[in-house]
Order: structure tokens, then sequence, then C-alpha cells
């Protein structure tokens, strides 16, 4: 028996051998060995270890997503997906390169799997130190008002943000400004505006890495109505005699544009200077720098130039001029007559020379025959101290309507006839 087993042994061993390469080939052709590529992304472990003592780990070139080959059979991996495959990197195993080594592994038929492999052996990571800042918050204005309004001031509900993030990207932010637009407003502008960080070049950071404890900010932007108004001054005091104020005040500039919420401007037609200006003494006219800021309308400021208020104020001062005027005495009439008398002017006086002293321009514009010359019976008797006046001849004081700022250069009186009635 022993014989028959042990003859032809080499014939039946290489019988064996092609059995075996036979049924391989079988297999092969019928269920082949191939291999598949899946996108995969390393999920990072125990990531707490650094970012609980304050670090900021950053992913480098995004070494964590990673193609990882399979191979296996046509039937084993016909049903195998991405889903199959779990890649780590666990980062208390980092080394002094701050590379994590990658370790990939499958979930299902991890036994009937041939290899698997991935195309990377580490994710590279970027760690350094939070930084975090408390960043005061700008508003910057674009475009103008409509046309007569102007930009007064702007405010937000909060003026600083609070950011946080990778050192290198935290130290970068100058400020934080939101843009609030103007264009064409005639009244407030109230609105949810997005904070934007900047350098201190004045760009725009990208805050893809940082975290700011606000996002957004309610922003105001108060729109100021403007009126180019005139300045209207006043003069006191007692000049020497023989000079008069002209009623001309200058100043210059003679206007000024001001500022302020439409409510308060709608009722307003001038800067007025309530303190009126002393030229007591002065013969000519009489310059001064007037400060108006304390006479400005409550809530309204200067603006579109001379902002200090100060204004060169000219009060202007004449020499009065004395003209001869002749008053027909038909224009002079009497008054306050006692019951029973009457009174008749001297007819030989049918022409009274009266001189009258003012500014040149007042005197000028005056017409003779519109003065008028009043005799008051009665206020003669009381200034004369007289209880009961009687028929006679009597010189009485005239006076005269004039216009104001003219005056007699002196009394005039005329002859009157009191006669009786009866």
């Amino acid at each position: 028996m022993k014989q028959k087993i042990t003859d032809n042994l080499g014939l039946k061993i290489l019988a064996v051998i092609f059995s075996v390469i036979l049924w391989l080939i079988a297999i092969n052709i019928n269920d082949p060995v191939t291999q598949e590529s899946y996108n995969v992304t390393v999920q990072l472990q125990n990531l707490t270890n650094l970012t609980s003592s304050g670090k900021y780990v950053e992913v480098m070139n995004n070494t964590d997503s990673i193609k990882v080959t399979v191979r296996g059979s046509r039937t084993v991996l016909s049903s195998f997906t991405e889903k199959n495959i779990v890649a780590t990197a666990d980062v208390s195993k980092i080394n002094s390169n701050n590379q994590v080594p990658i370790e990939v592994s499958t979930t299902r038929i991890s036994d009937r799997i041939e290899s698997i492999r991935p195309d990377k052996q580490y994710v590279q990571l970027s760690i350094e130190n939070i930084g975090k800042q408390q960043i005061p918050i700008n508003v910057n204005v674009q475009n103008e008002p409509g046309e007569g309004y102007i930009f007064g001031s702007a405010a937000t509900t909060q003026n600083v943000v609070i950011i946080s993030g990778p050192e290198s990207k935290v130290s970068e932010v100058a400020y934080a400004a939101v843009e609030i637009n103007v264009d064409g407003a005639t009244s407030d502008v109230n609105i949810s505006l997005p904070i934007h960080l900047y350098n201190s070049k004045d760009d725009i950071l990208d805050t893809s890495k940082i975290t700011m404890s606000m996002n957004e900010v309610y922003t105001t932007a108060s729109i100021l109505q403007t009126k180019n108004l005139p300045i209207v001054c006043a003069a006191t005091g007692v000049l020497p005699d023989g000079y008069a104020l002209t009623g001309v005040i200058d100043s210059v500039p003679a206007y000024i544009t001001l500022a302020g919420r439409s409510s308060v401007m709608k009722n307003l037609t001038a800067v007025e200077v309530s303190e009126p200006i002393d030229v007591s003494g002065y013969d000519s006219d009489v310059n001064t720098e007037v400060d108006l800021k304390p006479y400005l309308p409550e809530g309204t400021s200067i603006v579109g130039g001379n902002e200090a208020g100060q204004v060169n104020v000219t009060v202007h001062i004449e020499k009065e001029t004395v003209r001869e005027f002749r008053v027909d005495t038909d224009r002079i009439h009497t008054t306050g007559i006692p019951e029973g008398l009457t009174i008749e002017l001297d007819e030989e006086e049918n022409t009274l020379r009266v001189e009258l002293q003012g500014l040149k321009a007042l005197l000028s514009a005056i017409d003779s025959g519109s003065i008028v010359g009043i005799v008051d019976v009665d206020r003669y008797m009381s200034d004369e101290g007289i209880s009961e006046i009687k028929e006679g001849n009597y010189t009485m004081p005239v006076s005269f309507t004039l216009p104001e700022g003219v005056k007699l250069t002196r009394e005039y009186r005329v002859r009157v006839k009191v006669k009786s009635t009866e």
C-alpha cells in the first residue's frame, strides 16, 4: 500500500500544484482581485488636548483629505463604499514637526480585504496661541444726504466687539467698522449692519478664522437740515451831539449756515445777536468782533465754514446835517382849545421857516408839504402854569410830526389870537 502511495510521487505533487493553479485561475476569471480608491476625511482625535490649553489648531494644505486605496475581490468591493473606511489621526501622537500619523481601517469584511492604503501618512497641523482683543467699532459713512441736509453723527448700540482666534490673525486687526449709506437721506438712517475687521492700512480682513462676539450691530446716522441765515445785530448808546446811527449794521460774513433737527430749523429766519453793541461816544463807524455761538438756537451748530462763529460787525454812524423847510401856516393846526374860545394864527405869518436836523438821506426824503404843525393850547397852559386863558395875543410853541431820526434844531413859536365865541 505504501508503495502505491509513493509510486510516481513527483507526478502526483505536480498534479496537485497544477490543480491549485487551475483553481486560482478559475477564481480569478470568475471573481478577480481588483482595487478601488475612495476620498475620505481624517477625523482628529483628542484635539481638546491642545485647544483646552489655549491653542488654535488648523489643518494645513487639506492634509486631512486623503485618498484610500482598497484591494480585494470584485465581489467584496462591489458592496464596499467610503463609509466603510475609518480614517483617524490621534493628536496625542503628534510629532515635533506638528505631524499626526494617519490610521485607516474598515468597519466591515476586513478579513476579506487584501490591503488598505492611504495616500498620505500624516495630517500636518499649524498650532499657535489663541489671541483675544476688544476692538472699537467705527462707523464709515458712505455718500451724501439729500440737498439741504448734512450728516450729523453716527452711533452704534455697542461700541466694541470682542474677537478671538489665532494670534497671527488677531494681531492684524486694527479696528472694526460698519458702513452706513446715507445717499439722498432727509431723515435719520437706522439699520442693522454687518461688522467688518480692518488692518492698519484700512484693508478688510478675512474673518473666517476669527470669532467675533457679534457679527452685526444696530447703527444710527443722524441727518440734519441746513439753512443759510442772515446775521441780525442791534446797537445801543448815546452818540455825540450831531451824530446818528444810520440804521445799517453790516457783518462779514453776512450769512451763516446752521444745521439742526428739522423741527428746530423750520422756524428759523435769522441768527439774532440779542446783546446790542454799545456805540456810546463814537462819532464814526464802530467795528467789532462778535462771537455768534452764545446766540445760536439750542440744538443747532455752524457748518460749512467759520465753525468758530466769529464775525466782524460794523455799526455805521454819520454826522447829521441841517436843512431848512418852509411850512405854510395853513398846515399848522390847533388843538386843546378851551370851551367858548377860538384861536387864529397871525395872518401876517403865512409861512414858517423850520430847520430840521438829521441824516442827509432822511432829510432828502422829506417833502415840506408833508410837514404838519400842531399848536396845543392845553399843553401850553400846563407848561406856563395858566389855569385859565383869556382873550388876547399869545406866542405859543409849535410841535411837528417828523420822521424818526429827524429833529428840530430849536423850538418854534407862532403868534396866535384868542377870541371868545360869544
